[in-house]
């Protein structure tokens, strides 16, 4: 490795650490010794001893065999890496849109953090706390069946009768009664999601939740399924909204409970989050009330999005629309036999 490069994912960690750690981060006099000074940036022992500590180990291994070697390419690609920021900032890349988002989600990062460690500082989720929120929510950690479901979903009763009239009917049935099962969700089922994989909505809770935490489904078929046995099918179709559901028991889970030694990390780590969400929201309340001394949310109507989701000015009344630029032609083609 050339003990002067580019900017790299080492220089990049080292200037990332300028918005964690200050130019105050060790008192001792040896901390104070500056080191390099770059334009009006002024880099001390402790400094750089505050940025390296950011670096994973095998990144450090990676500049060198000692650490006389790892200190002196560390200093390098920082200097390299300053000088660049420095290049950027006089060319005002930090004015540029898309430079300046990047910036300001970076900031936003930061304060995060602190907030998080002042949290965590002032008021840690106490054992109390962790008990108290583990037996309001005692529900969620109890011990439950699941039951695996599968289904056919049918825009009408009557079309959900002749799915069940046809598979009555069929003297082959057990046969192969999961290859049969499979082509009616295919054929008539409505919900593509699911008509694909024999209508497999997997695991379902007495509430309707999924091992898919964006999937819920009624817990009427819950109940349908829960009257049946291993494999067998509901007789008649369950009313879901404006569909009708042929519901079919595939298989069942029992989870055991949850003890509050087991999820009390889990809780805390929740509450945490909690309070954390609490403070966040109560210091933008802050600043909204202190910065934004204007604000039209009636002129958004002139806001429109474009297709590709791009945030775009409305049109003025009048006004032509934006041509693009044409695509490069492709190769002529014979058609008709006349060259096009």
């Amino acid at each position: 490795m050339s003990s002067r490069s580019s900017v790299n994912v080492l220089g990049v960690a080292l200037i990332a650490g300028a918005t964690v750690f200050g130019a105050s981060a060790m008192a001792q006099s040896r901390g104070d010794r500056g080191v390099v000074t770059i334009g009006d940036t002024k880099l001390t022992v402790a400094d750089i001893e505050a940025r390296l500590a950011r670096v994973p180990a095998f990144r450090l291994r990676e500049l060198g065999p000692t650490a006389d070697e790892q200190r002196r390419r560390a200093l390098d690609q920082l200097i390299d890496a300053e000088l660049l920021a420095m290049a950027a900032r006089a060319e005002k890349l930090d004015q540029r849109e898309d430079v300046a988002m990047r910036i300001r989600r970076v900031m936003v990062s930061a304060l995060e953090a602190k907030i998080r460690e002042e949290a965590l500082a002032a008021a840690p989720v106490s054992d109390d706390a962790v008990k108290a929120f583990y037996e309001k929510n005692r529900a969620r950690y109890a011990a439950e069946t699941r039951i695996k479901i599968w289904q056919i979903v049918l825009k009408t009763r009557e079309a959900a009768d002749e799915v069940l009239e046809a598979i009555r009917n069929d003297k082959e049935w057990d046969k192969d009664a999961v290859g049969k099962w499979e082509d009616l969700a295919r054929t008539h089922s409505i919900d593509k999601s699911t008509s694909m994989k024999k209508g497999n909505l997997g695991f379902v809770a007495a509430d309707g939740s999924t091992q898919d935490r964006q999937v819920r489904v009624n817990p009427a078929l819950y109940a349908a399924a829960d009257k049946l046995g291993e494999g067998q099918i509901a007789t008649e179709a369950v009313r879901d909204g404006d569909v009708w559901v042929i519901v079919s028991r595939r298989g069942t889970m029992r989870t055991p409970e949850r003890t509050l030694e087991l999820e009390s990390m889990t809780i805390r780590n929740l509450l945490a989050k909690q309070g954390l969400d609490e403070r966040i929201r109560a210091a933008i309340e802050g600043l909204r009330k202190q910065y934004v001394t204007e604000l039209h949310p009636e002129r958004l109507g002139d806001v429109t999005i474009e297709v590709g989701g791009a945030v775009a000015p409305a049109r003025r009344p009048g006004a032509l629309p934006r041509v693009h630029k044409a695509e490069r032609p492709g190769a002529p083609e014979l058609r008709d036999g006349v060259l096009r």
